[in-house]
């Protein structure tokens, strides 16, 4: 292993540690909580989302397919010598 591997693998550890902290100092709720997704007659997230945010998801679900695909594409093409 050379200097540069030996910091790489300290530095992830150190950032490990960090975020671990930064978990356990949360003070997490032990109780039950019920989401409502769909409402016919409420707020719900499900209401929301493809309420008043719909144009909006539609943009976002285009955008991560047309990444996915040039992912793809990058992914499967073939260097020139």
């Amino acid at each position: 292993m050379n200097a540069r591997n030996i910091l790489v693998a300290v530095t992830l550890g150190f950032f490990l540690v960090l975020l671990s902290l930064f978990f356990i100092g949360v003070p997490w709720s032990s109780e039950l909580h019920e989401v409502p997704l769909f409402s016919p007659v409420g707020s719900a997230i499900a209401n929301e989302q493809f309420g008043a945010y719909a144009i909006t998801l539609i943009l976002i679900a285009l955008l991560l397919s047309s990444a996915m695909i040039g992912g793809v594409y990058l992914a499967k093409r073939e260097e020139k010598p």
